[in-house]
């Protein structure tokens, strides 16, 4: 056997693990924000201030990098430890900042009431949304070199047809995390009257995604003239997550100029039902499994990509759903109070989609990320669902812990910005204009496609000079972290610069 196909077999011919163990590894993300907002005012207070971009870079690696790369290489088998051990510090942390906190003269301001706290009002920007767009680029980076190596679980890789791989979700977080800040979505869509005008804006979506149509020209052309593995089931022979991307931004443009972004939910609902139908009654399964000649001989650029193509349906679902939940999200709420009624609303959102889910498996069909089936579809709302929701709990307890001074705000330029009153402490150290956000999260956020095309350019370059198949895993995992230290660094360093990588 060549090395390339060595490579092809290590990624190939998998079942995937259980959705419970990847919520599990979802809850590394929010519970390192929380952490991160408890620890640093903690351990270093004023001093923070005072240290280097350099210094604070390093500190949020570690603290929102590192524990997402260790619970999928080698920690991965005991996620609930590590888990546990992050509760443990952050209730430890916070226990002793209650007393490290207590004054030895009262004031006014370190007296207040749940309702007050309650009735605090929260400015329109929403760091939770920031924090999950971050971190579907951050795990994505991780996985895709990580899975080259040993280190990396095999039940952590794509499933070859039926089941849950955490990198199953990789594409489709990235639909939702574009659907969910989408102009439809925020309510800032514009619609035409006329059709000139429609397919005006038909235009411009195809001319906005540009940028992917040429990477995933390019990626398509380097894979074949380097001949560098690639898993042809995944997508097909020339297709890529790139064209998947542009196609489904432009269809849905042209979808929701003619019924309007208001129909986005019930657009999801009768597409993945009539999406599901046609794979299930209408022989699209056995297309997309066998090819058209039931030989799986790939003849014709629509045999030979059939996997890429049919799933655009079942990602546009995807996306209207997406653009459904980002219009929850940026429902006008301005009360402390109103954003905790809207993560209550989107967690038990996140159950009721995981039952519609357990009875899919059950009566329709396994989660096969291949066709982005029905069972996919609801897998891609639980999963994404569940990080957004639990990013917006992080923050509201972060700002409740700060208004009862437990978290000290002016150490901490990430913390929800809250509107001043009359009793707000005058006598605060660095303001939060004093603190630049220097934070990773939203350095990655700032320039995510560049982001990940870097990611995608590192990954190839390792690959073609490391034999990651015979790495042993302490050399792998240095790697690794060498990876994600070099692709963090260079993102933080364009935000601390202001330079954002987009001219499209």
């Amino acid at each position: 056997m060549s090395y390339k196909a060595e490579k092809e077999a290590f990624v190939g011919n998998l079942n995937g693990t259980t959705v419970t163990e990847i919520a599990l590894i979802n809850a590394s993300a929010p519970l390192a924000v929380l952490l991160r907002a408890v620890a640093i005012p903690w351990l270093f207070g004023q001093v923070y201030c005072k240290f280097n971009i350099g210094f604070r870079f390093l500190l949020d690696f570690c603290l929102l990098v590192l524990p997402t790369m260790l619970c999928v290489t080698i920690l991965a088998d005991n996620t609930i430890a590590l888990l546990s051990g992050g509760v443990s510090m952050v209730l430890s942390l916070l226990v002793f900042s209650d007393r490290r906190s207590k004054p030895s003269k009262p004031t006014q301001t370190q007296s207040v009431s749940l309702q007050t706290i309650l009735e605090r009002k929260l400015s329109e920007k929403v760091p939770f949304v920031t924090n999950y767009r971050a971190y579907a680029n951050i795990a994505t980076a991780v996985c895709i070199l990580a899975v080259d190596f040993h280190i990396f679980p095999r039940r952590f890789a794509k499933a070859e047809m039926y089941g849950t791989g955490l990198m199953d979700a990789g594409v489709g977080s990235f639909v939702v995390s574009n659907a969910i800040v989408s102009p439809e979505a925020r309510g800032k869509c514009r619609m035409a009257r006329s059709l000139s005008g429609k397919l005006s804006n038909v235009a411009q979506s195809v001319k906005s995604t540009a940028p992917l149509w040429v990477i995933g020209l390019s990626r398509m052309v380097v894979v074949k003239a380097l001949d560098y593995q690639e898993h042809v089931t995944e997508y097909g022979v020339h297709w890529n997550f790139f064209f998947t991307l542009a196609v489904v931004r432009v269809l849905s443009t042209a979808v929701l100029q003619f019924t309007g972004a208001g129909m986005s939910g019930l657009l999801s609902l009768v597409l993945a039902v009539q999406y599901q139908f046609a794979l299930s009654n209408q022989g699209l399964l056995e297309f997309v499994l066998h090819g058209s000649d039931g030989r799986d001989s790939r003849r014709g650029f629509l045999d030979a990509n059939r996997e890429g193509i049919c799933s655009c349906w079942g990602f546009l679902a995807v996306y209207f759903a997406g653009v459904e939940l980002g219009k929850f999200i940026f429902k006008k709420r301005s009360t402390v109070q109103q954003w905790l009624v809207g993560c209550v609303q989107l967690l038990v959102s996140c159950g009721v989609f995981w039952v519609l889910l357990v009875l899919c498996e059950e009566y329709v069909e396994p989660v096969s990320r291949r066709t982005a089936n029905l069972a996919y579809q609801l897998w891609m709302m639980v999963y994404n669902i569940q990080i957004i929701g639990s990013m917006l709990l992080v923050d509201l307890v972060v700002v409740i812990a700060a208004e009862l001074r437990l978290v000290k705000r002016e150490y901490s330029p990430w913390i929800w910005a809250v509107e001043k009153t009359a009793d707000d402490s005058k006598d605060a150290a660095p303001t939060e204009q004093q603190l630049p956000d220097w934070c990773v999260l939203s350095a990655v956020n700032r320039n995510q496609l560049f982001f990940f095309l870097l990611a995608n350019l590192l990954t190839g370059a390792v690959n073609l000079c490391v034999d990651t198949l015979r790495t042993e895993p302490f050399m792998a995992f240095c790697i690794v972290f060498a990876y994600m230290l070099q692709l963090c660094n260079v993102a933080v360093v364009l935000h601390a610069r202001n330079i954002s990588l987009k001219f499209w």
